[in-house]
C-alpha cells in the first residue's frame, strides 16, 4: 500500500479566510435578525392601528374608530352599510350583517346631537335614563331636532353597541312614561 503525503510546500496553513468567511457568516445572521424583529415589531403595530373592516373576525389588538360625538374609540368594529329609513326618519340598519357597528346609521343619528351618544364606556344606568329623557325632551326646551321614542331607540341602541353597555332599558316606555 502506498502513502501519499501531501505537502504544503513549506507554507503553514492559513486560516485567515476560514475567520473572514465565519464573521461575514454570523454578521449576516445577526443583520437579519435585526430586520426580521424590527418589521415582526412594525407589522404588529399596523394590526394594532389600522382600522377595522366589516369581515373582521378577530377584535383583539385593534383599535376602532372615534365617531362624533364620543370621545372614545368604538369597543367594536365599524363597517358600512347602506341605510334605509322609515317614514319617521329612523335610520336601518343599525349593524351590519355580521354585528359590526353601521358607521352611516351612528352618522345619520348623531346629526340629531342625542346626549346619549356623548356617555362614554361607563355611565351608570341612571345617567343613560336621564341623558335619553334629556333627548326626548329636548325640542320643547330650545330649537333642537324631535328625537320621537322609535328614533331614541336606535340612538341607545347603537350607542350600547358603540361603548359596550349591557342596561335593559326601554327608551320608547322611559319616554312615554313621562321622564
Amino acid at each position: 500500500m502506498r502513502l501519499i503525503k501531501i505537502t504544503n510546500h513549506g507554507r503553514t496553513p492559513s486560516i485567515g479566510p476560514l475567520i473572514i468567511a465565519s464573521l461575514s457568516f454570523i454578521i449576516v445572521v445577526i443583520i437579519g435578525y435585526f430586520i426580521y424583529s424590527s418589521l415582526n415589531t412594525y407589522n404588529s403595530n399596523v394590526t394594532q392601528i389600522q382600522p377595522a373592516t366589516s369581515n373582521t373576525k378577530s377584535k383583539i389588538n385593534t383599535t376602532y374608530a372615534i365617531l362624533k360625538p364620543a370621545s372614545v374609540p368604538s369597543k367594536v368594529a365599524e363597517c358600512s352599510a347602506s341605510l334605509t329609513y322609515s317614514s319617521d326618519g329612523n335610520p336601518s340598519p343599525l349593524q351590519c350583517p355580521n354585528g359590526d357597528l353601521n358607521v352611516l346609521a351612528w352618522n345619520s343619528l348623531s346629526a340629531l346631537e342625542p346626549q346619549v351618544m356623548k356617555l362614554g364606556y361607563n355611565p351608570s344606568q341612571t345617567q343613560v335614563e336621564n341623558a335619553i329623557c334629556k333627548d326626548g325632551n329636548a325640542a320643547a326646551v330650545d330649537s333642537a331636532p324631535v328625537i320621537l321614542a322609535p328614533i331614541e331607540t336606535s340612538i341607545y341602541q347603537i350607542s350600547s353597541l358603540y361603548y359596550g353597555w349591557h342596561f335593559s332599558i326601554n327608551p320608547a316606555q322611559l319616554l312615554a312614561s313621562g321622564c
